[in-house]
C-alpha cells in the first residue's frame, strides 16, 4: 500500500487532507506535537470550478495541463497570504505578505509579471552575460539585435511556463509524458520536481505531519526528523530525461 498516492488527483486530495489537518492542530498541544507557524493556523484550501478555470485561461492566455486543472480544482491556493520576515531590502526587519501559491483571481499583477519573467530575465543573461546554447540555437551572432531576434524565435517555440509560486513554473507542454516544475531566474534554471506532485512534496513537505521529534546528542538539541516510512518518497530520482524537454532541457542538464 502506498502511503502517498501516485495518481495526481488522489495525491491532491491526500495533500489537502494532510495539510489542513496539520494546520488545525491545537497550539496548546504538548511539545511532542509538530505545530505549524501561527500565520497559517486554521488555513483552508480554496479550489476553483471548471468554469472559473476556463475564465482564467481566457483572461491570461494560458492553457492548464490536465494535472494542473485537477490541482486548481482541489487545491489552487489557501485562504490567506503567507507572512515572511524580510532580512534584506527596503522592508528589512518587517513581516510582509506574499502569495502561498498564486491566487488566479487576486494576484493578477504578480502573475502577469511572472508570465513575462522567463523571457525577460533569460534574454538579459543572453545579452549581458553571454549565455548562448550553441547546440540548439546555432552559432552565436555578433550583435545584440541578432541575438535578440534568434533568442525570441527559439523562445516562442518553447513549451510554455505557467506560474505556480514566486519564480516556480510548471512546464505546460501536452506532448510531454511528465511535466516538470522549474525554478527560473534568468539562465539559472533548476528542476524543483519531475512533476507537480513531486514539486508539492519538495516545496511544502514541512506542512505535512510526517515528522517526529528526536534528540540529537552530538548537538545537545531536539530536532524534527522525517518519519522512516516516508523516506522512500524523498529519495533521489533519475532526472536524465529532463534533457529531452525542448528548450528548457538545455538549461537543466
Amino acid at each position: 500500500m502506498q502511503l502517498i498516492p501516485a495518481d495526481h488527483t488522489a495525491f491532491f486530495h491526500w495533500f489537502k487532507q494532510h495539510t489542513e489537518t496539520y494546520w488545525s492542530k491545537d497550539r496548546n498541544a504538548s511539545p511532542e506535537e509538530n505545530l505549524c507557524p501561527e500565520w497559517i493556523q486554521g488555513a483552508r484550501w480554496i479550489g476553483m470550478t471548471d468554469e472559473q478555470i476556463d475564465l482564467v485561461q481566457d483572461r491570461y492566455g494560458v492553457v492548464f495541463a490536465p494535472e494542473h486543472r485537477s490541482f486548481l480544482k482541489i487545491l489552487h491556493t489557501i485562504d490567506r497570504k503567507k507572512r515572511v520576515y524580510e532580512q534584506f531590502g527596503a522592508t528589512k526587519g518587517n513581516y510582509v505578505e506574499h502569495p502561498f501559491l498564486y491566487n488566479w483571481f487576486e494576484d493578477e499583477e504578480a502573475i502577469k509579471l511572472r508570465l513575462r519573467f522567463a523571457y525577460n530575465t533569460i534574454l538579459d543573461d543572453v545579452l549581458r552575460m553571454g549565455i548562448w546554447q550553441t547546440r540548439s540555437w546555432g552559432e552565436r551572432p555578433d550583435t545584440d539585435s541578432e541575438r535578440t531576434e534568434i533568442f525570441t524565435s527559439v523562445f516562442e517555440k518553447a513549451p510554455k511556463l505557467v506560474p505556480l509560486n514566486d519564480h516556480r513554473f510548471l512546464v505546460s507542454d501536452p506532448a510531454l509524458d511528465t511535466r516538470p516544475v522549474v525554478s527560473v531566474w534568468g539562465a539559472d534554471i533548476v528542476c524543483y520536481g519531475l512533476d507537480l506532485r513531486k514539486y508539492l512534496l519538495h516545496e511544502f513537505n514541512e506542512h505535512l505531519d510526517i515528522y517526529h521529534r528526536t534528540y540529537n546528542a552530538s548537538h545537545d538539541s531536539w530536532e524534527w526528523v522525517l518519519n522512516d516510512e516516508y523516506k522512500p518518497y524523498f529519495m533521489y530520482e533519475d532526472r536524465s530525461g529532463l534533457r529531452n524537454v525542448p528548450f528548457w532541457g538545455d538549461f537543466l542538464m
